[in-house]
């Protein structure tokens, strides 16, 4: 009767400790769950909130942003300098040319400046850059952007610095358009575009 007894209370004390088991078992399985839950919900807020610093289209580095009126300012007003330095900074080489307008500033931008591009080599503006051996540069002035309604209008009021033989001119450089949200891409990484984009001025001074 007492080894009845005996084995009883082992197969009691082997289902209490399997019972444990189980427990501190399910206990990990909901820590962990509720550790991975949170280290992506976290990793999710810092991508929301991180944006690339852009150098001619080229991503140069990533900045954390926590006010989204901020980080708006910094997307649109980033996109449109960046544009303008691709679109509008020139060197006496057809092949960079090429490479920043065609592989870079048109995916920034809609038909409106495809348009403005292919009206520029039909004039064969950009050889006679090239044969002339003078280079441009973009100078900013300032960048206004009206975020009241959307899609958000800018202007864009700056210069042309013009190196030719030796000698510095300059011309206007005053755009206008609007800034749309679109799918973001490898080659528009900013997930904006500018659309219905014109030059209100571009006289020597």
């Amino acid at each position: 009767m007492n080894g009845n007894y005996n084995i009883f209370n082992d197969l009691s004390k082997v289902h209490k400790r399997s019972t444990n088991v189980l427990i501190l078992s399910l206990m990990s399985v909901v820590c962990c769950t509720v550790v991975s839950i949170y280290v992506v919900f976290r990793t999710n807020e810092s991508v929301k909130n991180r944006f690339y610093l852009l150098d001619k289209g080229q991503k140069v580095a990533a900045v954390r942003v926590e006010d989204p009126k901020r980080a708006l300012n910094i997307l649109c007003e980033g996109h449109v300098r960046n544009f303008h330095e691709l679109f509008f900074s020139l060197e006496p080489d057809l092949q960079f040319i090429k490479n920043n307008i065609e592989g870079k500033a048109l995916y920034m931008i809609d038909h409106s400046g495809e348009r403005l591009y292919n009206r520029l080599v039909d004039q064969n503006y950009y050889e006679d850059v090239a044969k002339s051996d003078y280079s441009i540069e973009v100078e900013l002035d300032s960048i206004h952007i009206e975020y009241a309604t959307y899609p958000y209008f800018f202007r864009f009021t700056g210069k042309q610095k013009i190196f030719k033989n030796g000698d510095t001119e300059y011309r206007n450089l005053v755009t206008t358009g609007y800034i749309k949200e679109t799918k973001s891409t490898d080659n528009n990484l900013n997930g904006i575009k500018i659309v219905h984009f014109k030059v209100v001025d571009n006289n020597d001074l």
